[in-house]
Formats: C-alpha cells, sequence, structure tokens
C-alpha cells in the first residue's frame, strides 16, 4: 500500500499544552492533532494487523513508508518532546546520566480488541512501558476510553475475573486519566503505571471488531 504524501499532515489548528495529573503525572496533551484524521483512520483500519510478541490485548500493523508526511510527523514531535517536555519530567536515567535527549521515534497502529473474559492476568493489571516516554493519538470519534494512571501501592496482583483494570484495587491507586478525544495526541511518562481505560458495552461485543480502540501509538527511544 503506498500512502498520500500529506496523509499525517498535523493541523494548523493543533494546540498543545503541559499538564501535571493528581500533581506528579507530567503529560503533554495536543487536540485537533491531524489535519485529515479520517482519512489516517480510515487507512489504518485498511492494514493487517496482528498479535505483537508481548501481552497487548489486541493487535498492532506497521505503517507503510516511506511517507514524507510521517517523516515530518517525527520530526515535529521529537522536537516538542526534547524542548518541552522532557526538560520537565523528573530524573530519568540512561547510561548512568540523565537523559537529555531522545533520538528516536518509532510510530504504529493498534487496536484493543480482546474480551475482558479472555484477558491474561498480566493484562488485568496496570503495566509500565520499556521506553521512558510514550505517546498516542486517539482515532475514534466514538468513545473508547482514554489512558489511566496508577500509583502502585503494593505487590501487582491482579484479581480473579476483574478484567480490564478501570480504576484502583488494593494493589493499585487511581491517580488521573487523560480524557479520550477523537484526534488528540497524548504524551506521558512509559515509567508510570498506567493503562488503557478499556470499559463498556462495546469491548464485550461486535463492536469490538467492527469498530475497535483504535491508537496510533509513539514509542520515544534514547
Amino acid at each position: 500500500m503506498v500512502l498520500e504524501e500529506n496523509l499525517f499532515a498535523i493541523s494548523p489548528h493543533a494546540t498543545a499544552r503541559f499538564e501535571l495529573l493528581a500533581g506528579v503525572v507530567p503529560v503533554v496533551i495536543v487536540d485537533n492533532f491531524y489535519a485529515q484524521p479520517e482519512a489516517i483512520r480510515e487507512v489504518a483500519l485498511g492494514l493487517s494487523y496482528a498479535p505483537p510478541p508481548y501481552p497487548y490485548p489486541g493487535r498492532v500493523a506497521s505503517i507503510p513508508e516511506p511517507n514524507r508526511s510521517l517523516a515530518a510527523v517525527r520530526a515535529d514531535v521529537l522536537r516538542l518532546v526534547n524542548d518541552h517536555y522532557l526538560p520537565r519530567v523528573p530524573l530519568i536515567q540512561h547510561e548512568g546520566g540523565r537523559l537529555s535527549s531522545i533520538r528516536q521515534l518509532h510510530t504504529d497502529f493498534a487496536v484493543v480488541d480482546v474480551h475482558p473474559d479472555a484477558l491474561h492476568p498480566v493484562q488485568q493489571l496496570p503495566h509500565v512501558d520499556p521506553v521512558p516516554i510514550f505517546g498516542l493519538v486517539y482515532l475514534n470519534p466514538e468513545p473508547r476510553g482514554g489512558t489511566l494512571f496508577f500509583n502502585q501501592k503494593g505487590p501487582a496482583i491482579a484479581p480473579s475475573g476483574q478484567g480490564y483494570p478501570v480504576s484502583g484495587n488494593e494493589s493499585f491507586e487511581l491517580l488521573d486519566r487523560i480524557a479520550p478525544a477523537y484526534n488528540r495526541m497524548a504524551i506521558y511518562p512509559g515509567f508510570v503505571p498506567h493503562s488503557a481505560e478499556i470499559d463498556g458495552d462495546w469491548i464485550r461485543g461486535e463492536a469490538r471488531f467492527s469498530s475497535p480502540r483504535l491508537t496510533q501509538r509513539f514509542v520515544f527511544l534514547p
């Protein structure tokens, strides 16, 4: 598949802001991120998805490259993180010193479509990412959940039959959330326990396949 060269153009109406969720979780929110979110969503849903080699409750798809506008998005988002986000994030250790810049950015599409009753125990818990900073763009016009952040209070034990983690329990205290909004980018620290906010009838029925939670993921690497 060859993508239209301007598919990933950033909207001239995009607005960015910095927030400190619960006073401790630094995030950047960019609303109205893409100029053509509908076209991106259509392309994304037409790609071939497969389960990744880690416990993600859904499937992922690579983005066909090269693409001029996607390369420009990478450059712009890296600049945003290095100039305006990383200086505000608590100390991140890397190779014996402080992480001072992000040099690599991987991006793909992901859908969540696993029934709550089919989750593995580890998928029923908040998680941390193996990267210091993570980002995504919410690409659902219908409600499919935002991102929840937690404070770990004790050993990570998933209550039997809990399903997706959408509230606190004995192991994790719910701190705050990034509310979902169509065409919203969110950038946050991967080392804070978090989870997709997966709830509602859609994840238990046919809608989890016909209209799954769709995001474009951004993985930031030193």
